[in-house]
Order: structure tokens, then C-alpha cells, then sequence
């Protein structure tokens, strides 16, 4: 009985820890409303020379899974997909597009922490976003 008791506290106290850690630092503002709302119209107004260009902004998946591995699993867990004290992230290109998980990257709601510009370079938050936008 005393293990489950034990076991029922470390949990809480992990989560708590979490919960903390992901609000860390998570000072927001509007620029994300006004990013996505950016970005949501510029996919409408694309044309065939536009959307070459949108496509060639498209970071590295594969490098995108190292860094969130290294700063987004904790929360997310450890594919992305199971979720945890941060929402599952799967078919989460089913509610963003690339340009908008990028912005949601640079410049997200609590408690998601803000990453950018430090410790993740404009590079990572592409990569991060194309790895999101496979899931």
C-alpha cells in the first residue's frame, strides 16, 4: 500500500514539475494571431511560382525529430503522438498548415514555453514544424 501511495505522489509531483517547466518562460503576445492570420491568407493567394517558393521553406524532418526530441517530448512525448502534459500532436497538419506551425512554434500560447529564438534558431523551428507537419 505504501508503494501505491508513493507511486500516486512521485506522479503528481512529476507532473507538477512539468506543468511548471512548460510555463517557463512563456511570455507571450498577440504577434500569433496576427501571424496565423497572415499565414492563413497567404496559402489562398498562392500561385504556381508562389508555391515553389513555399515548398523550398519546408525544414528538414529529420532533423526536425532531434530537436524534439531534445525540447518538445517532455510534454508531447516522445514521437509526438502520445501526448502527455502537452496535447498529442498527431495529424496536427489536419488543424495547422507548415507556415502555421511555425508561427504556433515562434510564438505559442501558455503553457506551451517559448523556444525562439533561444535555445531554437530560425532553422530548428523550421525543422520542428516539418516534423510536426509528418506526424
Amino acid at each position: 500500500m505504501q508503494l501505491k501511495s508513493f507511486t500516486v505522489l512521485a506522479s503528481v509531483a512529476m507532473c507538477s514539475f512539468l506543468a511548471v517547466g512548460c510555463s517557463k518562460g512563456s511570455d507571450q503576445s498577440s504577434q500569433s494571431t496576427t501571424t496565423t492570420t497572415t499565414s492563413t491568407t497567404a496559402p489562398a493567394s498562392q500561385s504556381g511560382s508562389n508555391a515553389s517558393s513555399a515548398s523550398a521553406a519546408t525544414g528538414d524532418a529529420g532533423h526536425g525529430k532531434t530537436i524534439f526530441t531534445a525540447n518538445c517530448a517532455q510534454c508531447h512525448g516522445a514521437s509526438g503522438i502520445e501526448g502527455g502534459v502537452g496535447p498529442s500532436l498527431k495529424d496536427e497538419k489536419s488543424r495547422k498548415n507548415y507556415e502555421q506551425a511555425v508561427a504556433w512554434i515562434k510564438n505559442p500560447k501558455p503553457p506551451m514555453p517559448k523556444l525562439y529564438p533561444s535555445p531554437l534558431s530560425e532553422k530548428d523551428v523550421d525543422d520542428v514544424a516539418a516534423y510536426v507537419e509528418s506526424l
